[in-house]
């Protein structure tokens, strides 16, 4: 058997035991595997004790411990046992590398979660020959006679033990801190929900004073002990002044104002971006009323239109990114209610219909999670919004810093396919590159563009936006031939804008999502051949035993072997080696049926699941894969300088077994009996 049938994959350690105790979390099948597959790669056993050094879990015994264990009372340990360095461990807070008495090496480590200590032990074996003698010295002494000499008398370097101990504990904390800050992230996000409420901000928007006292106790409830202030343009336009505050700080800060021509707050204004973190202690341009007591400044802008209406600070210690990033949520939505309630009184009749119209495009887009039908929803609700006839949203490839159409309305068909625009080229280019939006009633004289135009369009006006996320240009909305035939106007310029402040969101969630679908196809598939892997194998076999337990379909499985492929590596190379797996598995694939399930097995084996297949039909299936293998190599022999089979050992559920682990050892036996009988055979029971 290869080492890749006994190599699992690393376990997948959820966070849905965040705000379990330690001990039922060490308890969980989960831990159980990672402990497993730490043991598999270390080579070390390990046992786990509480801090009162009570055992909770072992994972593979010691054949060492084991023996000496089988010599006492089942309620006594070894002599002079470990209990002594497993209490240093826990005094010391670090790996402790040692001895016992029995001469083999060990380790203990301590962990900590949620004020909760445990101790890892890792145990191997004897470090030297020497050691060994003086264990068969102890042994002989207490009796012990029969000494297993085969499993005992490898050797473990101390300095592989202290670096697998370093590692071991390296891994268990990073799991262990990962879920407590993925349960805290969850739990915050969780609170911003509830508490920014669309409807209750709208409301609070008829009242500023209760609006910003809201958003503060807000964010207190989230980063507290921080501090808070809320800042807003005064009439004049000359100054932010403090509006409301939270916080330990919050009385000092009530004084708290920055002048329109600070330094910082130009800076904030010409990026439209957070500023953070800022030292008051170094920062000249930070008022004198901000001291070292408030800590660390965190600016966060609020914008209406191309106007800085508010600034929310955080005061205190550096923030974790999730703060940050929760609080960058909440301010957009506050910038998204805010500026709709500027709309609302700034506009006429007419354009209070159309920001009705919003709303509805709004709710009409926000179920849709595929990018390409949104974005493509999103541009065609637009259009309607404008009463135009041609348009694109193009978005920015953050690898490439290039714009692609990605949606289109009545442009040239090859638009989309063909365009791709870099940073400072072109209009949307030029857009790109300063951030601000363009609008052209005619582009023959406009100063800016001075180009004749096109053909393909009607009017000479147009106006392209930027798409912003997270305060970064993701994209660009054009739009171009009013369908009155008008020029465009600083109304339509408004709309647009309040349109992709609330269409940014639903973009910026199908990235994600899009994201996260690739990121989830990766993690189950094979990223040399594009197979499934065997985590995927591992799961859809229980998925498989549990449908014939509901409907009593049996199912058929193939393990495939590629004959004499170690041969063939060693003789034209890895690449070789490599490019010939990606044949096979299209080799294969096209033998199968539709629903047959292909995956990599590890290494050159294959494993193929056949769902509601009898042994009869498998059989058949199983020649024509193995067949087609064979006719597609003759083919390729001159190119490749070798002829290329396969061995297959093929088993049924329930027919040879009773579970996916037996069906597994059932297909592996009858490969092996398949190889050992001349390969390029079909054995079965």
């Amino acid at each position: 058997m290869s080492a890749s049938h006994i190599t699992p994959n690393p376990p997948n350690i959820s966070n849905k035991a965040g705000k379990e105790t330690l001990k039922s979390l060490l308890f969980s099948e989960e831990w159980k595997d990672c402990f497993q597959y730490l043991s598999k790669i270390t080579g070390f056993c390990f046992s786990i004790y509480d801090e009162k050094v009570i055992p909770l879990l072992t994972i593979n015994e010691n054949p060492v411990c084991k023996l000496i264990r089988s010599f006492f009372n089942s309620s006594k340990n070894c002599p002079d046992s470990c209990e002594k360095f497993i209490f240093e461990a826990l005094k010391l807070n670090e790996p402790k590398t040692y001895k016992c008495y029995s001469k083999i090496i060990n380790f203990s480590v301590p962990i900590n979660y949620l004020n909760e200590k445990a101790v890892i032990v890792g145990r191997n074996s004897f470090s030297s020959h020497e050691d060994f003698r003086e264990f068969s010295r102890i042994a002989k002494d207490r009796g012990i006679q029969k000494i297993p000499t085969v499993s005992l008398l490898s050797h473990t370097d101390e300095n592989y033990s202290k670096n697998t101990s370093r590692y071991v504990q390296q891994i268990i904390n990073c799991l262990l801190n990962n879920l407590l800050e993925k349960n805290r992230t969850m739990e915050k996000f969780g609170r911003l929900t509830v508490l920014m409420d669309t409807n209750i901000l709208k409301g609070l928007s008829e009242n500023k004073k209760f609006l910003y006292r809201y958003i503060a106790d807000t964010i207190d409830f989230i980063v507290a002990p921080h501090s808070i202030a809320i800042l807003t343009l005064s009439p004049d336009k000359s100054t932010y002044k403090t509006v409301s505050t939270a916080g330990k700080c919050k009385d000092s800060l009530m004084k708290l104002q920055f002048d329109r021509e600070n330094a910082l707050i130009r800076k904030i204004h010409t990026t439209r971006a957070p500023v953070f973190p800022v030292d008051p202690g170094t920062e000249k341009s930070i008022p004198a009323e901000v001291t070292e007591k408030t800590g660390l400044l965190y600016l966060f802008p609020v914008f209406i239109a191309n106007t800085m209406t508010e600034i929310i600070g955080i005061f205190g210690k550096k923030l974790p990114n999730e703060d940050i990033n929760i609080i960058s949520t909440l301010r957009d939505q506050v910038e998204v209610t805010l500026e709709n309630h500027a709309l609302h009184f700034a506009i006429d009749k007419k354009m209070e219909a159309l920001l009705n119209a919003i709303s509805d495009v709004s709710t009409s887009i926000a179920p849709v999670l595929n990018l390409e039908q949104l974005v493509q929803t999103i541009l065609e609700k637009l259009i309607q919004l404008l009463e135009t006839e041609q348009g694109s949203l193009m978005l920015l490839n953050q690898e490439t810093d290039e714009l692609l159409v990605e949606a289109k309305k009545n442009m040239d068909k090859l638009v989309r396919e063909e365009i791709r625009v870099r940073r400072g080229e072109g209009i949307a280019g030029k857009v790109l590159e300063t951030g601000e939006s363009l609008l052209v009633e005619d582009l023959e004289k406009d100063p800016r563009i001075k180009q004749k135009n096109k053909p393909q369009y009607k009017t000479k006006s147009f106006v392209s936006i930027p798409v912003r996320i997270d305060g970064r240009i993701s994209g660009i909305f054009n739009l171009s031939d009013k369908i009155s035939g008008e020029a465009f106007d600083k109304k339509d310029l408004k709309l647009i804008q309040s349109f992709t402040a609330n269409t940014a969101i639903a973009i910026e969630r199908s990235l994600i999502y899009k994201k996260n679908k690739e990121l989830k196809k990766l993690s189950l598939t094979d990223p040399l051949t594009g197979a499934l892997n065997r985590r995927y194998l591992d799961n859809r076999l229980c998925e498989e035993i549990a449908r014939y337990g509901r409907y009593k379909n049996p199912f058929s499985l193939l393990m495939v072997d590629i004959d004499g492929f170690k041969e063939y590596n060693d003789t034209f190379g890895h690449i070789a080696g490599d490019k010939t797996l990606k044949t096979i598995t299209t080799t294969i694939i096209g033998s199968l049926r539709d629903i047959d399930i292909l995956t990599r097995f590890g290494g050159d084996e294959f494993v193929i699941i056949l769902p509601q297949t009898p042994k009869a039909n498998a059989v058949n299936i199983a020649n024509r894969t193995k067949d087609s293998v064979e006719k597609d190599f003759i083919a390729r022999r001159q190119q490749l300088q070798s002829n290329i089979t396969v061995s297959i050992g093929l088993t049924s559920y329930p027919d040879d077994a009773s579970s996916a682990s037996e069906l597994l050892a059932k297909a592996d036996e009858a490969l092996y009996m398949a190889k050992k009988s001349g390969r390029n055979k079909l054995v079965y029971f």
